[in-house]
This record gives structure tokens, sequence and C-alpha cells, in this order.
């Protein structure tokens, strides 16, 4: 009866060991695409960009998960053109949207500056008259407003497999506008805007040759064993 025991023990411990071999075969991992982008391009605008397909020979695609980022910016002047002080807020609304056969994300841009303490129009009580100076003026500089998405899809993934691309459009829209005051003058120079795009597949791993190899080995040596010890 020891004798026997020993025996199933010994093929037991083995088996276990295989069976542990086994699971360490296929371990989940992911794969992320180079980042492709728009560049700066004047608002409104509308691009295709190209990211690298998944290949199948690495393991099986679990799923994919679309990274974003949308940038929008613009020169800001704003005059007062009202015939009493004011306290100015220049708001950004604008987005872009980033689709393909699966995926439409929208990156909403929004932004709200200041306020910022302005003079009475340097001609009041008169019409006003924007003349680019004086202490109903503002120069705010380049403002910049960026928004992050992530969106993952685990099914239609046909369409990412392969030794190719995968082509996505990127479209970008926005607008300006000022409150706190009954006349103003904004001036928006360069507004621009731009998408930056990557991919990450999150993948089954295929075995490596040397690691099938070694499980391969252990089978036989199970099966030598169980003949050794009949």
């Amino acid at each position: 009866m020891k004798k026997l025991a020993s025996k199933n023990t010994g093929k037991i411990t083995l088996a276990v060991a295989l069976l542990l071999a086994a699971g360490t075969l296929a371990q989940a991992d992911t794969m992320d695409t180079p980042t492709v982008s728009t560049g700066w391009k004047g608002l409104p605008f509308d691009n295709s960009l190209y990211l690298q397909q998944f290949n199948s020979s690495l393991g099986t695609l679990n799923s994919v998960t679309l990274h974003f980022t949308a940038v929008e910016q613009a020169g800001v002047t704003v005059e007062n053109g009202a015939s009493s002080g004011a306290s100015v807020t220049i708001s950004l609304s604008g987005n872009v949207e980033t689709s393909d056969n699966h995926f439409d994300s929208i990156a909403v841009i929004s932004g709200f500056y200041g306020p910022y303490s302005l003079g009475a129009n340097e001609n009041a009580p008169g019409l006003p008259v924007y003349n680019g100076s004086g202490p109903d003026y503002a120069d705010l500089g380049v403002i910049t407003a960026t928004k992050v998405k992530t969106v993952t899809i685990s099914s239609g993934l046909s369409d990412y497999i392969g030794n190719g691309t995968v082509a996505f459009d990127v479209a970008g829209a926005g607008g300006w506008s000022a409150a706190g005051t009954t006349a103003y003058s904004l001036i928006i120079n360069n507004f621009q805007g731009e998408g930056n795009v990557y991919l990450t597949y999150d993948y089954l791993a295929v075995p490596e040759p040397t690691s099938a190899m070694f499980l391969g080995l252990g089978g036989l040596a199970l099966a030598c064993y169980r003949r050794y010890t009949r």
C-alpha cells in the first residue's frame, strides 16, 4: 500500500507541475501602437490617420483601447467697447472627434479664462473705437486647452487584425466668445487644433517555442514515468 501511495503521489506531483507550466505559457499581454498625429490644423479641420494593426502571430486579440488627446489653441486679444469698465470672461467651446467603423469618440474642449478687468472704451461716451491699446484692451497671449479620452471595445475586432493599418477620421471645430460687457472686440489669431491617437492591443500571448518544447518534454517524462511505475 505504501509503495502504491508513493507512485500515485509522484504521478500527481508531476501532473500538477505540468498543469502549472501550461498555465504560464499563455499569458495576457499588451502592445501599444506608435502615436500618430494630425499636426496643428486650422479649425475647422478633417484629417485621416492610419494606425498599425495587430499581428495575429503574437496571440489572440481580446480588446482594443483607443487613446486620444485633443488640443485647441489660439492667440486672443479682447477690447472693451462699453462706456464703463467691465470684468470680462473669455470662453472656448470646441471639440475634436475621432472615429472609425467601431469607435466614435468626441473630446469636448471647453474653458473659461478670466475675468479680466478692462477700463471704459477710450472713445466713451461716443461710439466705441477699437485701437488695440489702452486700459480697455488686453492681450491674453496664447490660450491652450487639452482633453484626453480613453475608450475600450472587445467586439468587432477583426478590423484591427492584420499586417497593415486601420484608418481613423479626426475632425475638429471650435469657437470663442466673451461675456461681462455690452460691447467688445474679440480677436482670435491662429486658431488651431490637433489630434494625437494611439491604440493599445490587449491579447493572450502565443507560447514561445522553447516553453512549448519544455511542456512537451514534461509530457513525455510523465508518460515514461507512468510506464516505469506500472
